[in-house]
């Protein structure tokens, strides 16, 4: 087994009372850190594991009864709950155990947008969330070499432990099929199911540009609302994560319109149908700024850093690929992304001049110590 970062953050949380909630898309590996954790940390003791995507077990915890509660964690050191978006009401399920017991909590959730939603109301202050996202580049601890094969597959564990290419098309077709359609339009009761794979293509197709929502709306014969909604649903599942612009100066700077990037590049080229070598692609650009952009958010997910990230841009179009703030001391940091070149661009030239902030390259010489 490939050990996962995260679990590190997870294993100083251990001795905490506060409920531990891990979200990620299905097949990331929740169900294996959780077990990783559970035989490294809660040997010999007395364990329940409940995966709410059965039935019978989900009917075991979806109750509100005190009494039945203390019932199921009698002597119970750990309470292990799977896919706990499935249950009725589970921030209040959670709040009577949290409130009234003494046993340790873990819950998995495949959809922010379910979980959080529902544990927030009942658990402010009771737990503590993180994100589990496909393997990142330094937990698979690959080389040059292989970087540009795992940029076109992705990093979802299974993809990556597959040998053969054509076998991880195939995986990456029936995830797609399965759970980011099947899943979200079942969790989210979407009735137009076609109109959401029809956005999620146009936007594979726009990876690292400014979304233009009027112009999705128009192209994909949907209204504006609705594009929202949808692209709102598929970054609270995990799909795809927005980069906003930052900016000191909004008259001379964009501040509306954001950058999507796919959470698994794999994901992405099974969408487009598109799994030529790097050196073939006339997208090969914009997918290792993807990809640069996805393993740093991953990377300080895994390392719990307090930043947020942004892109820049001016009206005249000079652009800064990458923009790392620090929540704390509000430092600021800019980076080009680029593939094998190392020079600055114009773009980078005009935020130097009017940030007086040092600017550096990310390419394929020094990307593993950025990420």
């Amino acid at each position: 087994m490939i050990p996962r970062l995260l679990e590190t953050r997870l294993k100083k949380q251990l001795k905490n009372k506060k409920i531990l909630a891990i979200l990620g898309a299905r097949q990331v590996g929740k169900t294996t850190i959780l077990n990783s954790i559970n035989n490294k940390y809660f040997h010999k003791k007395k364990i329940i594991y409940l995966n709410c995507d059965i039935e019978e077990d989900r009917k075991i915890i979806n109750t509100t009864s005190l009494i039945e509660l203390k019932k199921l964690n009698k002597g119970v050191d750990l309470l292990i709950i799977d896919e706990a978006q499935r249950l009725d009401n589970p921030g209040l399920v959670l709040k009577i155990i949290y409130d009234n017991l003494e046993t340790k909590i873990l819950v998995t959730g495949s959809s922010s947008f379910e979980l959080k939603n529902k544990l927030s109301d009942s658990l402010a202050g009771r737990y503590l969330d993180f994100i589990l996202y496909p393997f990142s580049f330094a937990e698979v601890k690959e080389d040059i070499l292989k970087i540009e094969k795992t940029i076109i597959y992705g990093l979802y564990p299974e993809v990556f432990l597959i040998k053969k290419n054509t076998d991880k098309i195939l995986f990456l077709n029936t995830l797609i099929e399965s759970y980011l359609f099947k899943d979200i339009l079942s969790f989210q009761k979407i009735r137009n199911s076609q109109a959401l794979k029809d956005l999620l293509t146009a936007v594979a197709y726009q990876i690292g540009s400014e979304v233009n929502e009027n112009e999705l709306a128009n192209r994909l014969k949907i209204d504006r609302k609705t594009i929202i909604s949808y692209l709102d649903i598929l970054e609270k599942s995990f799909i795809i994560k927005r980069l906003y612009p930052y900016s000191k100066n909004p008259r001379r700077e964009i501040g509306r319109r954001y950058k999507i990037y796919f959470v698994d590049l794999g994901i992405r080229n099974a969408l487009i149908g598109d799994f030529n070598d790097f050196n073939l692609r006339q997208d090969s650009g914009v997918i290792w700024e993807n990809f640069i952009v996805m393993e740093k958010i991953k990377s300080l997910e895994n390392e719990g850093k307090i930043k947020d990230l942004f892109f820049w841009r001016s009206y005249n179009g000079a652009e800064i690929d990458l923009i790392e703030k620090s929540k704390t001391t509000a430092k600021l940091r800019a980076f080009e992304i680029k593939y094998q070149d190392n020079k600055l661009s114009r773009g980078a030239k005009e935020f130097l001049k009017d940030y007086d902030i040092p600017i550096k390259i990310v390419n394929t010489n020094n990307y593993q110590e950025f990420i």
